[in-house]
């Protein structure tokens, strides 16, 4: 009698572990996050802060890592002598914008990089330098409104500005 009830035993507690495993490898099947890829570029909310928003809109694309990083892009185009500014004023059909570009850390903290998946991944060694994988702009304007918002009378004129910027930072 004192055999059968150990076995017993032992089978509960085999049991319980079973069955607190599929519950493990059930939970965890479930929990994987949809990944967006982005084709050509997209128009997210929950972007920076600033004077009189709470957040504002980004134009999110894929960075190409074969050219040069776009601090030194930008610093070239609006011949700037500091690869660490990460604000350039443009003009857009005679009115003027702030381009807003988010660094590594800023990007994480907005937006994180986990929710979007890489299509064009380069090898390291044909990379120039250590590049991030997905580049952010915001644009605001002279009344720190933003510009990519869907209310925004700006938001065409900027997206193109900001959709042939991408073309010219591709096909540098």
């Amino acid at each position: 009698m004192f055999h059968v009830e150990r076995y017993i035993k032992s089978l509960e507690n085999k049991g319980k572990y079973s069955i607190v495993f599929l519950l493990f490898v059930l939970i965890s099947c479930y929990s994987s996050r949809q990944t967006i890829q982005i084709s050509d570029y997209i128009l997210v909310p929950n972007g920076k802060e600033i004077l009189g928003h709470e957040s504002i809109n980004a134009f999110l694309f894929e960075n190409n890592t074969k050219n040069l990083t776009i601090e030194k892009f930008l610093s070239i185009k609006f011949k700037t002598e500091n690869y660490y500014t990460n604000e350039y004023w443009i003009t857009i059909d005679k009115n003027k914008f702030k381009l807003i570009l988010y660094d590594n850390a800023e990007f994480e903290k907005y937006f994180n990089s986990s929710n979007y998946a890489v299509i064009n991944l380069q090898p390291k060694n044909d990379q120039i330098e250590e590049q991030r994988q997905f580049i952010a702009f915001s644009v605001i304007n002279l009344n720190n409104e933003d510009c990519l918002a869907n209310e925004s009378l700006y938001q065409n004129t900027v997206v193109n500005y900001l959709k042939k910027l991408k073309d010219e930072y591709y096909n540098q």
